[in-house]
């Protein structure tokens, strides 16, 4: 239960980052350095960069708590369903398409964590 509130939190926090990080900006002609700059303020002041923030710190809490239950070498490979959950979360809530391979490679994942889990 720990784990899957981790994978929750994780692919929300990646889907609001996306969100916040896709928003049209101005290029404007500054120095590369206070274009740098510009991005970095007016993403710390994105709600949906922020909202990203606090999910991912709650997919971390919830991480530390699971592997401080499990080991880690049991607990690592199956951090790899957080692909999975945000390739989802990824097509069913930011429309974007996923190919048949990349489905494929998604099957290939659940399936080696079914052996690790099982083993």
């Amino acid at each position: 239960m720990i784990l899957l509130l981790a994978l929750v939190c994780n692919a929300l926090g990646s889907v609001c980052f996306k969100k916040g990080a896709s928003r049209p900006r101005p290029n404007g002609h500054a120095g590369k350095i206070r274009r740098l700059l510009a991005f970095a303020a007016d993403m710390l002041s994105n709600r949906m960069v922020l909202l990203g923030l606090l999910l991912q710190m709650g997919a971390i809490i919830g991480w530390l708590a699971f592997i401080s239950r499990v080991a880690l070498s049991f607990a690592f490979p199956l951090s790899s369903v957080s692909n999975v959950a945000i390739l989802l979360a990824s097509h069913y809530l930011l429309g974007e398409y996923i190919s048949p391979r990349r489905w494929s490679g998604v099957m290939l994942i659940l399936g080696g964590i079914a052996l690790i889990a099982n083993a």
